[in-house]
Formats: structure tokens, C-alpha cells, sequence
């Protein structure tokens, strides 16, 4: 027998001084946000955004705050701590303790503000299943599109989450595998990385073997995105016609950084999206710094990995200005907690792409509305509009004039209901 639920009826009606859309436009001045159920109803001015004559409405007013989309990470690992802990002891836990952990991190990375991710990459089955939970109502955390096992070669970067595939043959057979699983979107390892015995500057897959992947993701209405922390990764990638590059490092097999202006100009020709992942890099510098401080006799050999390290990042910074003055599409996704970067901060990968050159408003959109669209979730998150699941967020300040205030978080609210945040 069909009913209608008491909350399909209920109107919420939010006010604050601005609304931003998510999109870079200017702020709405005296703004509302009218949801209805698990929607947004209507969007605009205090005078135009009320509920229905008849309808019982809760108003909330946050004063001088902004209301903006819920924030969207294009670029997560939840099966890490965020702490240090080297990628290969993670890929070493247990499924189970795995599955907790995730679930801790997707809480956190809920109650900062982001409502939307995608997830980079973890081991079997783990992130199916904490999907599954927060479909359920067994645990919370944001929205997720999935790839499930990242694709690698045998003894590859993150060979230890279960993926691996050689050969045309199999990484056909692996990619099916994935998408019969569930699997949004494809993630490929096209270079190795922080994996021990991995090398980051030398290519994995050859282009046959990438080209097989992307035929039959695309063939399935997948979408692509590819570990590249090497130039000629980079371009296999292209060749592949992969649809995101992430990290995009400009390095030669012999660790040497040169501006690709003849990948940037095909990367633009492919309309395809870059996600820098700077923080990442940034993270592992900061804590660095801090043992080195209190180091002794290691201090020389520390100081020059730091060194190295800061380098690294400063040519990154300055490919990804670039690549920005160019119009390459740049995804605000954090690699988080990845390595040193801890969950719940995405806020810090938004200011370092404005560090490297986005405006304010560029930024913010870069964590919202374009990271929805470089994921495939552009018609679900990333906007503040009627018609969409309402996933919101509330700060103090004004982040189009300084994106710090993302940091000042007063309210999530998450398919029309508010989020009870640091709740354990």
C-alpha cells in the first residue's frame, strides 16, 4: 500500500545574508533557500523565497553567514588514516578495520561541509560496502561515486587494494569485474607512486593496455581518471584518451621538471580535467619540517629530502598556474587523507589552487560545481538549485571575497536534513 511520508510535506526555509550558488557567480544579497522534503524549492531573495500560502515552514535564520552547495571532493582515499602511514602498511589491515576506518573518515569528511565525493581508490570490496551502509542508514557520510579497486599492474602502486590487471586481456577482465561490482568510474594507475618499489617517474601500463580500459569504461558509460606523476604518463594517458588526469606532473624519467606546453595544448584538445592534488604534497612537507626540527643526527639527510620536497611542490605550483592561464579545467579533489593529509580538511586544497591562480570565486567553484562535473555529478551536487538533492552548506563570512571562510562551518545539511555534526 502506497503513503506519503510526513517529511515529503515539510518545508524548511534558510536565511542568511548572502547565498552563493557554487558556480562563481556573484552572491544573492539577503538570501533564501526554500527546501522541501529532501529538495531545494526555490533559491533568491529574502522578498521573493517563501513557502507555500498554507504551508507550515521552520525558519532558520543565520544572519550574517553564506549559504552555499555542500562542498564536493573529486579526489578521496577513505581506507587511510591521514597520519603518515605509509600506503602499503593501510593496503596490509584487514578489510573489517579497514571498513571502520573509512566509515570515521566519511563521517569527518561529512561534517566539514563536503557532501559529495569521489573516491580514489581502496581495497576489495571495502567502499561498496560503507556505500551500502550509508544507503541504509547504518552509518553517515556524503555522497560517493566509486571506483572501487584502482587498476594496476601486478606488484604496482597500489597493487595491495586488489586490482591488479596485465596484459590487454586483463585489464578488460578487471575492468568488467569492477563495474559488475558496482563500479562508477574507472581509476587507473598509469604511473607508479608512494608505493614501495614503486617508481614515479616511470609509466605502468603501455597505451594498448590503458586504451583497453578506457574503451571499456566508455562502452559501459564510465567515466576515466589516471595516477600520472611522470610527463610520459601524462601523455600515454592522452593517447588513451583518459578523461581526468590526476596529480599531472611534468617530470622526466630522470626527475627533471619542463613545462609541457605540447600536453597542456592536447589536454586542452581532449576538454579533459586536471586535479593537481597540491595539499597532499604540501602536508608531507609540513610534517617533514617538524621532524626535522627536533632531528639529530639525520638532520643534514632530512633537511635535504624537505629541500627536494619543496621543489617538487614549487614546480607543480607553477605548472598548475599555467595550466590555469591556459584554461585547462582544474577539480579541486584533495587525495585526502592520503599520506599526511588529514580527513575533513579539503578547505586546504581549494586555498593552494587559489595559490597557484584561481580568483576567489574560481576556487570556490573548483570545489563545487566543477568538481561535480569532472566526476560525473554534475547534475546531482556542486549547485544550488531548484530541483536538486539539498545538500548545503552554512559558514560565517563571505568565502567569494576569502575562501578561509569555509573553515567557519555552522551547519551541513544533507538531503534536507541538518546534520549532527560531532556526533561520534
Amino acid at each position: 500500500m502506497a503513503s506519503t511520508s510526513a517529511t515529503d510535506d515539510r518545508y524548511t526555509l534558510l536565511r542568511a545574508s548572502r547565498l552563493l550558488d557554487g558556480q562563481g557567480s556573484s552572491a544573492v544579497e539577503d538570501a533564501a533557500v526554500l527546501i522541501h522534503g529532501d529538495e531545494i524549492a526555490l533559491v533568491g531573495s529574502q522578498t521573493e523565497v517563501r513557502a507555500p500560502d498554507g504551508a507550515a515552514a521552520e525558519v532558520i535564520d543565520y544572519g550574517d553567514a553564506s549559504i552555499l552547495p555542500g562542498m564536493v571532493d573529486a579526489h578521496t582515499h577513505l581506507v587511510s588514516p591521514g597520519d603518515g602511514t605509509p600506503s602499503d602498511v593501510v593496503g596490509q589491515e584487514a578489510d573489517d578495520i579497514l571498513l571502520m576506518q573509512a566509515i570515521k573518515n566519511a563521517r569527518t569528511i561529512l561534517h566539514s561541509g563536503v557532501t559529495s565525493i569521489r573516491e580514489n581508490g581502496a581495497k576489495n570490496h571495502v567502499t561498496f560496502s560503507l556505500r551500502e551502509g550509508i544507503e541504509r542508514g547504518l552509518a553517515v557520510g556524503p555522497k560517493m561515486t566509486l571506483c572501487g579497486r584502482p587498476v594496476t599492474i601486478t606488484g604496482g602502486h597500489m597493487w595491495y587494494f586488489g586490482g591488479e590487471a596485465d596484459g590487454a586481456d586483463g585489464v578488460r577482465k578487471q575492468v568488467r569485474q569492477l563495474i559488475k561490482e558496482g563500479a562508477d568510474y574507472i581509476k587507473l594507475v598509469a604511473t607508479g607512486g608512494s608505493t614501495r618499489e614503486s617508481d614515479p617517474l616511470l609509466p605502468s601500463y603501455t597505451v594498448d593496455e590503458l586504451r583497453v580500459a578506457t574503451d571499456e569504461a566508455h562502452n559501459f558509460g564510465k567515466l576515466t581518471a589516471a595516477h600520472c606523476a611522470s610527463a610520459q604518463g601524462v601523455q600515454n594517458c592522452l593517447d588513451a584518451d583518459v578523461d581526468m588526469i590526476v596529480h599531472c606532473v611534468f617530470e622526466d624519467s630522470e626527475g627533471r621538471y619542463e613545462y609541457r606546453p605540447d600536453l597542456v595544448d592536447r589536454l586542452l584538445e581532449a576538454d579533459a580535467w586536471v586535479n593537481p592534488t597540491l595539499y597532499v604534497v604540501r602536508a608531507g612537507i609540513e610534517r617533514l619540517a617538524e621532524r626535522v626540527e627536533t632531528a639529530g643526527d639525520e638532520r643534514a639527510v632530512m633537511q635535504e629530502s624537505l629541500d627536494q620536497r619543496q621543489r617538487g611542490l614549487d614546480n607543480r605550483m607553477e605548472a598548475c598556474g599555467r595550466m590555469m592561464e591556459a584554461g585547462v579545467k582544474m577539480t579541486a579533489g584533495s587525495d585526502s587523507p592520503w599520506g599526511d593529509y588529514a580527513p575533513g580538511e579539503f578547505v586546504n586544497e581549494v586555498l593552494m589552487l587559489a595559490g597557484a591562480g584561481l580568483s576567489a570565486p574560481e576556487a570556490l567553484a573548483s570545489g563545487m560545481s566543477g568538481a561535480a562535473d569532472s566526476i560525473g555529478m554534475g547534475g546531482v551536487s556542486g549547485r544550488l538549485v531548484p530541483g536538486r538533492s539539498a545538500d548545503l552548506l552554512v559558514v560565517n563570512g563571505d568565502p567569494s571575497r576569502d575562501l578561509k571562510s569555509l573553515w567557519s562551518v555552522v551547519d551541513v545539511y544533507q538531503d534536507g536534513v541538518r546534520v549532527e555534526r560531532g556526533v561520534m
